[in-house]
């Protein structure tokens, strides 16, 4: 589609566009300016035939003011009448009591005589739908027209169907009004005598076309053109006669009283022709609806005759009444039914800007709950109360009571009042009578929205609400996407014969992130070019194509998208309404709340179970590490010993141990590995491991022993890995303690010497092991005494904190051994952990507590 043809059509559209507007503003102008200065209740005392001078009725209270039907108007006031602008002109002038001097020429008994007749001006009724039909027909009718006529030939200038549908509107606004008057302001009058004679006379034309193009072109339509053209002469002629009419009238009336006089005489067969024309259209419609490709163009066309039928019907005893062949009809009578033509462009509106046409019953019923319950109809309903008080009061008015006036005015206010509960009240019964499908598809999605989120598992979850949905709407074909990693796959599909389709999205795809942008339910329209589809790959087509897709449903909770919902078309093929986009998008939004809650509950459930697991498998590990601690102490003569581990944790990296050596000696091991839980009791494991390894086949000294046992160590565990280790072998023969300090914190040997006890500090050895590869290591013997109390401990116990954070220390330590000097081993570690319990005074525990304690006795 070349840009230069498109920019000229636009080009030629904003000049017609430009034309209209000001022709219909100087039209609606003027009728609006003449409804404000009471020139309808200030007429002339008589009427002319079109393009005549010839008087043919007099106005109200004029009966018996000496003019006759038949007189030929010659001068008013004594100025000459040449043509309508003279008349037009003078009828602006009038003022209320005025005396004219009227002139005419008189035919009787075959002569002609010149009368001037002296009338006084006087004020006429004026009917309180004046207004009404003013700004009805005057300019919402025509200027709605006109709007929907260039927004669709704007949107598709190169459409065919897009050009009549603006001529057919822009005809149509003027089928009810004149149109024209010299009284209108000139260069306005000379754009309006052209304008309005080429649409007024050419709309049965342009309905003719309208049916032949809408929905699609007939067949036949190429090669019988011609009737066409056939059909267009008689409206050509007579715009073309209005044309000259209009000019030639202002001032030369006598020139154009040949075309009235053609009009009068032919009146009746133009009516009955563009009557037949009516009739070919609704019978070219009913005609097409046969050869029509699809359902939404069927319905389309369906609409498109109701919404005709309702709004030409009516203009069929106006027309006749005005010709003469029906009773003149009531003023109420007569606006009202000029008022049905409103429907025409709103009908238009629908059938050609919409891009699925719904069934005429859900037009009929979304359109009568729209105008019961929307806002802008409770503005018209107010100003409908105002109209009322009007009406009332001034028909209180005439009859003289003002308090009636009160009472009527009053009463009509209450009634448009109490409108609003009835109607509500009349909407639900008209749904639950004539609606019944459609009412239960609102009712059950509603439930749907607020029944889905006390919903916690999550296939449930999903099987319910495509099952709902699917059965709501008689949607065959479903289908659920979920978000798994970068990618939306299908989780649930209804109505693929039983498999899940084949497709994906990607997390970056155009359909994603489309759905991400506008955050509510999108149709999908593969017959739009101008749809967002059509931007996305050949791939993401492809895959809502395997969908059927028609409504993409975006799952999401707050910023985030969890999902999709694709839905395939309705068993009927009807679209999907405002209603039902409304409807899915909150059961989407619940459904987003409900899969969150879902996924939570899941979490949780795992968690429980993860955590329920980790349990068993941390008591199972409690109970080999409790294992790897001395389960049976043995015995040494003269030595009484015990030993006690806390874990902060289920399990732990501290570790002791008491190993019978050869020649009744013990051994006698402290250990604390950095770090807590699994990973600490894993090397705690491997530390005991090698110890034991080690003591198996003894070492010429200890301190070779803990390098052995150090570079094992290394070898096993992680770099940042490591432990503090005492390891002492204690003779009992000759009360000899040998022993290496690898960074542990240094055991106290609590000594009796008189009454202040000595506290010897076993420090010798080197740094922590499983951090170097190779350490040189110190051995180091302490003579032990009868009486003499060894106590090794983990910082767990030293570095124990209360709620402010004060350590307990080892001073502390130190007092609790003294306080316990005289008691067993066992009893020593359980009084010094009563002491450090007592002062964390219940704070949390952050590091295991190991306690080893050695009482030396005599032999």
């Amino acid at each position: 589609m070349p840009a230069d043809r498109l920019t000229s059509r636009r080009f030629v559209l904003g000049v017609l566009l430009l034309w209209a507007l000001l022709a219909q503003a100087a039209y609606s102008a003027f009728l609006i300016y003449v409804q404000i200065n009471h020139v309808p209740t200030l007429p002339l005392p008589f009427t002319t035939a079109e393009f005549s001078q010839r008087i043919d009725g007099l106005q109200p209270g004029y009966e018996h003011s000496g003019l006759q039907k038949g007189d030929t108007v010659i001068a008013l006031n004594g100025e000459p009448v040449e043509g309508e602008q003279e008349l037009a002109e003078f009828r602006l002038r009038l003022e209320e009591g005025e005396t004219i001097s009227i002139t005419v020429d008189r035919a009787r008994d075959g002569n002609r005589e010149l009368v001037t007749l002296p009338v006084q001006i006087h004020r006429t009724s004026q009917h309180v739908f004046g207004w009404t039909t003013i700004i009805g027909l005057g300019v919402l009718l025509p200027l709605s027209c006109l709007g929907v006529g260039f927004y669709i030939a704007f949107g598709r200038p190169f459409d065919p169907l897009a050009w009549i549908t603006l001529a057919l509107l822009l005809s149509f606004g003027h089928v009810a009004g004149s149109g024209t008057s010299w009284a209108i302001w000139s260069p306005w009058r000379e754009l309006l005598f052209i304008y309005h004679p080429l649409l007024s006379n050419t709309w049965p034309l342009w309905m003719i076309l309208f049916a032949c193009y809408f929905p699609v072109p007939f067949p036949w339509i190429r090669r019988f053109n011609w009737i066409l053209w056939l059909l267009a002469v008689p409206c050509a002629l007579l715009t073309a006669l209005e044309i000259y009419a209009n000019f030639e009238s202002g001032r030369h009336i006598s020139r154009v009283g040949w075309i009235g006089a053609f009009e009068d005489s032919a009146g009746l067969s133009l009516t009955l022709l563009f009557t037949c024309y009516v009739f070919a259209f609704f019978f070219l419609l009913v005609a097409k609806k046969r050869i029509l490709p699809t359902n939404d163009a069927k319905r389309r066309l369906q609409l498109m005759i109701w919404g005709f039928t309702l709004s030409l019907l009516p203009l069929l005893p106006v027309v006749l009444s005005e010709r003469g062949l029906l009773p003149a009809l009531p003023i109420w009578v007569t606006t009202s039914c000029l008022l049905m033509l409103v429907l025409f462009p709103i009908t238009m509106a629908y059938v050609i800007v919409v891009q699925r046409a719904m069934d005429v019953r859900m037009v009929v019923r979304l359109g009568v709950k729209y105008a019961i319950a929307s806002t802008s109809l409770r503005i018209a309903r107010l100003l409908l109360i105002l109209l009322v008080a009007v009406i009332t009061a001034d028909l209180a008015r005439q009859s003289g009571h003002r308090w009636e006036a009160f009472a009527i005015a009053g009463l009509g206010t209450g009634v448009i009042l109490a409108f609003g509960h009835l109607a509500r009240r009349a909407t639900n019964w008209m749904d639950k009578r004539f609606f019944r499908e459609a009412y239960d598809a609102e009712r059950v999605l509603s439930e749907l929205s607020n029944s889905v989120a006390t919903i916690r598992d999550k296939n449930t979850l999903i099987e319910t609400v495509s099952k709902r949905i699917a059965e709501s709407l008689h949607v065959q074909r479903i289908a659920v996407l979920l978000e798994r990693g970068e990618r939306y796959v299908p989780v649930y599909a209804r109505g693929f014969n039983g498999t899940q389709p084949p497709i994906e999205f990607r997390r970056d795809a155009a359909t994603i992130r489309t759905l991400k942008q506008i955050h509510a339910p999108s149709k999908i329209y593969f017959d739009d070019p101008q749809s967002w589809v059509h931007g996305t790959s050949p791939h993401e087509q492809s895959a809502l194509q395997t969908l059927h897709t028609q409504v993409l449903l975006p799952v999401n909770l707050d910023n985030r998208m969890l999902g999709i919902i694709s839905l395939g078309p309705k068993q009927s093929e009807a679209p999907y309404s405002k209603a039902d986009l409304h409807l899915l998008g909150a059961v989407a939004s619940q459904t987003g709340l409900a899969l969150e809650n879902a996924d939570l509950t899941e979490r949780i459930r795992h968690q429980i179970a993860q955590r329920e697991r980790l349990d068993r498998e941390l008591e199972i590990a409690r109970e080999v590490q409790q294992r790897l601690f001395p389960q049976k102490l043995p015995l040494v003569q003269g030595l009484d010993f015990a030993g006690y581990c806390r874990p902060a944790l289920g399990v732990g990296g501290d570790y002791y141990d008491f190993i019978r050596l050869p020649d009744t000696c013990l051994g006698i091991a402290v250990g604390d590995v950095s770090g807590k839980g699994i990973a600490a009791a894993l090397m705690m494991a491997c530390l005991q491991a090698s110890l034991r390894g080690q003591t198996i086949k003894p070492c010429a000294t200890l301190s070779e022993m803990i390098q052995h046992i150090n570079r094992l160590v290394y070898e096993a565990s992680a770099d940042n890995r490591y432990a503090t280790f005492f390891y002492a072998q204690y003779d009992p023969g000759a009360r000899l303690l040998r022993y290496v300090n690898a960074g542990h914190n240094a055991p106290i040997l609590y000594r009796r010497a008189g009454r202040a006890p000595q506290i010897i500090r076993l420090e010798e050895g080197g740094t922590v092991i499983g951090l170097f590869a190779d350490f040189p290591y110190q051995e180091a013997q302490i003579p032990m005494r009868a009486g003499d109390i060894l106590v090794a401990f983990t910082d767990g116990v030293s570095e124990a904190m209360d709620r402010l954070d004060n350590e307990f220390e080892e001073w502390r330590l130190i007092e609790a051994i003294r306080e316990a000097e005289s008691r067993t081993a066992s009893d020593i570690i359980t009084h010094v952990l009563a002491r450090v319990d007592a002062f964390t005074a219940g704070a949390q525990q952050h590091d295991d507590m190991t306690l080893v304690a050695i009482r030396v006795n005599e032999n």
